[in-house]
């Protein structure tokens, strides 16, 4: 019995050395890194699947750091930084900060989006990097509305592929999230670039769910919240969202998520009332408050009054 038991034990314990061992010549992983490259004939963005020679993260970073520097041999596509220097970069957790010379602030506005996009997407598409901060001659980076975007993800960029992203704009929306109370809203600019051919009301409605960039205000509808579908008829926006949109986790009042909505819907020039459906249905008590029979028309009311300068930096 005992040699059974002493047996066992060394076994089990060979396994395990060789677990160990696997994970550490296995590193960092690698699997689904992307490189995202300007392609000059679309004015898009051309991924290319990358796997690194390195296995530890910062020489990863290191590689995809050098891939975005490098002209691909394809005539069509351009490196994202090739008409300004990458000066250093540094990584504290998941968070890499880049610095790049002034030239930065030179490249065509559009195109500077894409860019910033592009080296985003790329760094992020790395699962142990979750977010990219962006400096210029050793400043903190802002875009051409002169604000400062602070750590980007990739769900900030609004973007399709190379195959799909054929008409494009670039368009600042004014949104609004709750203060801190919970029961007022703040409004915040974002500018996105996004693929004409879906809705803007669409992308507005995804932009609010996704909450707040920065923390200057806070989100108000359920970031699990789908938008089944939207139309605008007669000026009135028909917004049709999922069950998620009824079950809010934050402390905020009903009538601030409502409007949060609302008044972000009613800044486009195109929208005088928005009606709110869930699953289909406008039979609905909104956290046994307001009812969703009827449209809702922009409440100023609500918005917290706010110099220029103090407003959220999107």
């Amino acid at each position: 019995m005992r040699l059974k038991k002493r047996a066992e034990f060394y076994l089990i314990t060979i396994i395990l050395c060789l677990l160990l061992c696997s994970c550490e010549k296995g590193g960092a992983d690698k699997s689904g890194i992307r490189v995202y490259y300007l392609n000059r004939t679309d004015h898009a963005l051309q991924e290319e699947k990358y796997k690194p020679k390195a296995d530890h993260k910062e020489q990863i970073i290191e590689e995809l750091l050098a891939k975005l520097c490098i002209q691909p041999t394809e005539m069509a596509l351009k490196a994202p930084i090739s008409e300004f220097k990458l000066i250093s970069s540094e990584t504290a957790g998941s968070i890499v900060t880049l610095n790049f010379s002034k030239e930065y602030y030179d490249v065509d506005a559009v195109e500077e989006v894409l860019t910033r996009t592009a080296i985003v997407n790329t760094m992020c598409s790395f699962s142990e990097i979750d977010g990219v901060y962006f400096m210029v001659d050793g400043e903190a980076f802002h875009d051409a509305d002169g604000v400062e975007p602070g750590i980007m993800e990739p769900d900030q960029f609004i973007y399709n592929s190379y195959t799909e992203m054929r008409n494009y704009e670039r368009v600042r929306l004014h949104l609004y999230f709750a203060d801190k109370s919970g029961e007022r809203l703040l409004d915040a600019y974002r500018t996105v670039v996004y693929n004409s051919n879906m809705p803007l009301e669409r992308i507005v409605l995804e932009q609010v769910i996704q909450g707040p960039n920065g923390s200057f205000a806070y989100p108000t509808v359920n970031s699990g919240t789908k938008v089944i579908n939207v139309t605008v008829r007669d000026r009135i926006c028909y917004a049709n969202l999922s069950s998620e949109f009824l079950d809010n986790p934050y402390e905020v009042t009903a009538q601030t998520a409502i409007y949060s909505v609302v008044n972000s819907l009613c800044e486009l020039p195109s929208i005088d009332a928005v009606q709110i459906s869930v699953e289909g249905h406008t039979d609905t008590i909104f956290r046994d408050t307001i009812s969703l029979t009827g449209s809702f028309r922009m409440n100023t009311g609500i918005v917290e009054s706010q110099q220029e300068e103090e407003r959220e930096k999107e």
